[in-house]
């Protein structure tokens, strides 16, 4: 019996596929190539096509007459036709990656730090700054405490507040669901917008860059480093966020003008900023970054525990035998 072929439809994702193919004996996985025109010519004969962000469209659609099978790795799907999706009465099965959700937790980490001034509350129990306010400790019982006994500044509850965020693909989705679970609005911007019916599925609005920075509390960067972003958030932007708004860094140093954001802490501009990249990294000991008190610095560690395009590839092509096999998608994604 001639087995199901699976097609990776991503050129990013051709190494990968190489490398597990052979743990997949009862798949035929045949990997992107470099030409426009591939999986619409390798169409015809697939079982199921697996995308990361490689454009599924009607034609492709429409030549897969034995289609069974379309997993997305990750939440964000709209370069998937759903409209040719829905005439072959096909679900689309989403796949969670690693990545990007150890991304958002950081990111959601930051921003829940920040509202709590967490490390300015933690520096000044360690350091017994009670002391300089005239209190001495008591035993404490349910109705005997001192409350908020450094009266931190920067408290504040995150429900209600804006999140803005630059970009918006998975690490984006996956923040946005999150901020939304602790009651945020979330707003994104990127190069092309999405369609509506996108947006409302994940519940966000679009806005341009610098409005972006105007409407929100906070603003999370989540973007590649390239030669159209290199310091695309400078001076301007950061007046916009004003001196009740915090930034997050979780993409690359380079995107934020580090020195016009170090001069809008150290004026206190913007409220406060939390980094896990830098223009340089390690970040210098001695940069002023490491001498404010409205930052909190983490050493890089945004990719959690680390992963590969292989083992996000794994997960999917185990969905995939799901699917072939009969069984519903585990995650399925809402076609609007």
């Amino acid at each position: 019996m001639a087995r199901p072929v699976v097609l990776v439809a991503d050129p990013d994702l051709a190494a990968a596929a190489r490398l597990v193919t052979p743990e997949y004996g009862d798949l035929e996985v045949r990997a992107a190539e470099e030409r426009a025109d591939w999986l619409t010519s390798s169409a015809p004969g697939a079982a199921a096509i697996v995308t990361l962000a490689a454009k599924v469209g009607a034609d492709a659609l429409g030549a897969a007459k034995n289609l069974r099978a379309v997993v997305k790795m990750g939440r964000v799907y709209d370069h998937v036709d759903l409209d040719a999706l829905r005439k072959k009465d096909l679900p689309l099965a989403l796949v969670r990656r690693k990545g990007p959700n150890c991304v958002a937790e950081l990111a959601m980490t930051l921003i829940l730090a920040l509202s709590k001034d967490l490390v300015v509350a933690n520096r000044g129990v360690t350091k017994g700054l009670y002391r300089y306010r005239g209190l001495r400790p008591v035993l404490s019982s349910q109705r005997v405490m001192a409350f908020r006994w450094l009266a931190p500044a920067n408290l504040h509850e995150v429900v209600g507040k804006t999140l803005g965020c630059v970009g918006f693909g998975e690490i984006s989705a996956e923040l946005s669901r999150r901020a939304q679970v602790m009651g945020m609005n979330v707003l994104y911007t990127r190069r092309s917008r999405m369609p509506e019916a996108h947006e409302q599925l994940h519940n966000v609005a679009y806005r341009d860059l610098n409005t972006l920075f105007e409407d929100s509390d906070y603003v999370c960067i989540a973007v590649p480093h390239t030669d159209a972003t290199h310091q695309l958030i400078g001076q301007e932007q950061l007046k916009r966020l004003g001196p009740n708004g915090y930034l997050v860094n979780v993409a690359r140093g380079g995107i934020v003008d580090e020195p016009a954001l170090i001069e809008a802490l150290q004026k206190q501009e913007i409220a406060g900023a939390g980094l896990d990249v830098f223009t340089y990294e390690p970040l210098p000991f001695d940069s002023p970054l490491c001498r404010l008190h409205n930052v909190i610095l983490t050493p890089h560690i945004g990719g959690g525990t680390g992963t590969t395009r292989d083992a996000e590839l794994r997960e999917a092509l185990h969905e995939v035998r799901r699917l072939l096999a009969g069984e519903a998608p585990t995650l399925p994604a809402p076609l609007p």
